[in-house]
């Protein structure tokens, strides 16, 4: 499975201070980036020219995307580049009685919160941007030919 990300490169990343190695990178974008395409319809798919709002909006969704897994626990990229999105947020731990509960609804309201912000930066970074056809990126409707 190619998770080359298409919008962003590398480079453009670390050149705006972006701090993941290139394993997590490519990780990350592919996450930002499958946001980006539902949430516009695939209207990137055929640019040649990629507008710098889709790419500030990219390295800003990794960011928080990078951090919101990370602080529930979640371990998204391993060392060798898997993915491994196990839960591990645990509610409350007893050491003698050795007694563990788990907090998943807490997770899963996280993960939904997260989505929301997920949808929230890309409304806010993509709102009036076009393609080279002129049309909205958001645009919930459909054009002639799409």
């Amino acid at each position: 499975m190619d998770m080359s990300p298409r919008y962003l490169t590398y480079d453009e990343y670390t050149e705006v201070g972006g701090t993941l190695d290139e394993t997590e990178f490519n990780y990350y974008a592919y996450e930002a980036e499958s946001y980006i395409d539902w949430y516009t319809f695939n209207r990137l798919h055929n640019m040649t020219e990629i507008p710098d709002a889709v790419k500030r909006c990219e390295v800003y969704l990794i960011r928080l995307i990078q951090e919101r897994l990370a602080a529930l626990g979640i371990s998204t990229v391993d060392g060798s580049g898997n993915a491994d999105n196990s839960l591990k947020s645990i509610l409350s731990q007893s050491n003698d009685g050795v007694s563990v509960s788990y907090n998943s609804l807490g997770a899963r309201d996280a993960i939904s919160g997260l989505s929301n912000e997920i949808k929230q930066t890309i409304d806010r970074f993509l709102a009036g941007v076009t393609n080279e056809l002129g049309r909205k990126l958001l645009y919930r409707g459909l054009y002639p030919g799409e």
